[in-house]
C-alpha cells in the first residue's frame, strides 16, 4: 500500500543531501502472523543498533495507530500555537524524584520574549487514564481531546506487545515474561508524549542540539515523526550505565521519515532485563534539515515501560549471559527515576 505524507505535517520535503541511516523496515502484519524470517529480523535489530522502521500500512491494528497519530499531532499543534505560555506551565510535571516524567509540561531553552526556542513538550500519563489508582486530570487546553489521548495509549499498548511478544519468543523465555509487566491498566510511568520544536527564528541549525544523545528509560519506543531531525550514531552501539562518551560528529546520521511507518527503538529496560544481550539505541534530536529548518517540528512519542514493581534482573532464559546488569536489586521505577534524573540533567545542561 502506498503512503503519502501530506503538507499539513511535512511542509517541505525531506533533502537528498544528507547522511541518511539505512534502518531495516519490519511488518507489523508479518509480526501478527508469527513470520519467522520477520521475528528473527527484529530480533537481530534489537541486538544491534536497536532501531528500524515498523510497517503499519497493511494491517487494521496499524492503520488505526497511524490515524490517531495524526489526531494527536493535529490537536497538539492547536494547543501549543494557542496556550499562553503560563497556562501551559499550569500543568506540572511530577518531581524526579517521585515520578518519571510521564506528565505534564515541560520546556527547554527560552528566548529574549521568554518563548521556548529549543523544545517543549506535553506528557499524558497512561497510568492516569487507565489505572484507577489517581485523580487524573488534563489542563482545559488538553481535556477537549482526552479521548484521542486515550486512543493512542490503548493501540500503542497492543502494538507494543506485539513487539514484546516477538522478543519472548525469540528470547525463549516463558509466554507472559514481557507481555505480562506492560498492561494498559498497570503504574509503569507510560505515556505519549507529544514535542514541539520550534523552527530557529533565522532558519540555521542551533548550535547545541534540543535533545542531546541519550538512550530511553524504556522498553520499547514508537515515534512518530513526519520531519526530519532524529538522528542515531554509526559508531559503535556501546551500552554504558553512565554514558559521557561524546561521538564524532560525522558519525551521526538522520532518519528519514517514512509514510506509514514509525520509528521503533529498544529502551535501556530490555538491555538490563537480558544483561546485555538486546541493545538500546543512542540517539538525539537536531534542527530539521535542509528547508524543513523554517518550520516548527511536532513528534509524537509512545513508550512501554515495566510495571513499577518488576525487578530489573536478568529474564529465566537460556539465551542470556548469566549475571545481573545491575549490581544491586532495583525495581523499574527506583532505576526509572534514577535514568530520567540523569537525562533531565543532559537537557537542562541544553539550556545554556
Amino acid at each position: 500500500m502506498s503512503f503519502e505524507t501530506s503538507a499539513e505535517f511535512m511542509p517541505e520535503p525531506f533533502p537528498d543531501n544528507v547522511p541518511v541511516a539505512d534502518l531495516a523496515r519490519i511488518s507489523l502484519a508479518k509480526l501478527l502472523d508469527d513470520d519467522q524470517d520477520e521475528a528473527a529480523l527484529l530480533f537481530e535489530v534489537c541486538k544491534t543498533n536497536g532501531f528500524c522502521y515498523l510497517d503499519l500500512t497493511t494491517h487494521p491494528k496499524g492503520l488505526e495507530l497511524i490515524k490517531d497519530a495524526e489526531e494527536v499531532h493535529r490537536a497538539s499543534k492547536e494547543a501549543f500555537e494557542k496556550t499562553p505560555i503560563n497556562a501551559k506551565r499550569e500543568f506540572k510535571t511530577r518531581p524526579p524524584e517521585t515520578g518519571l516524567l510521564d506528565t505534564g509540561y515541560r520546556e527547554t531553552g527560552c528566548g529574549d520574549d521568554g518563548l521556548p526556542n529549543k523544545l517543549e513538550m506535553f506528557n499524558i500519563s497512561q497510568a492516569g487514564l487507565f489505572s484507577g489508582t489517581e485523580d487524573y486530570k488534563l489542563p482545559p487546553f488538553l481535556a477537549p481531546h482526552e479521548d484521542t489521548f486515550r486512543d493512542i495509549l490503548r493501540r500503542a499498548n497492543v502494538v507494543h506487545n506485539v513487539i514484546l511478544g516477538t522478543l519472548e519468543r525469540q528470547l525463549k523465555l516463558p509466554s507472559g515474561t514481557l507481555t505480562s509487566i506492560h498492561k494498559l491498566t498497570q503504574r509503569s510511568g507510560d505515556f505519549v508524549r507529544i514535542l514541539n520544536y520550534p523552527a530557529p527564528k533565522d532558519g540555521k541549525p542551533l548550535a547545541d542540539p534540543p535533545t542531546p544523545p541519550h538512550r530511553d528509560a524504556v522498553s520499547v519506543a514508537f515515534l512518530f515523526t513526519w520531519q526530519g531531525g532524529l538522528q542515531i550514531t554509526a559508531a559503535p552501539n556501546e551500552y554504558r550505565r553512565i554514558d559521557t562518551a561524546l561521538e564524532d560528529e560525522e558519525s551521526w546520521q538522520f532518519v528519514r521519515p517514512l509514510p506509514g511507518h514509525v520509528i521503533m527503538n529498544l529502551g535501556d529496560a530490555l538491555h538490563i532485563l537480558t544483561n546485555g544481550l538486546l541493545n538500546s539505541g543512542k540517539h538525539r534530536v537536531v534542527t530539521p534539515p535542509g528547508r524543513q529548518a523554517l518550520h516548527d517540528r511536532i513528534s509524537v512519542l509512545l513508550v512501554a515501560r515495566p510495571e513499577e514493581s518488576t525487578q530489573m534482573r536478568t529474564l529465566p532464559s537460556p539465551l542470556l549471559p548469566p549475571g545481573n546488569y545491575l549490581p544491586t536489586d532495583m525495581t523499574a521505577k527506583e532505576w526509572g527515576q534514577e535514568k530520567v534524573i540523569r537525562v533531565l540533567r543532559l537537557m537542562d545542561n541544553a539550556k545554556h
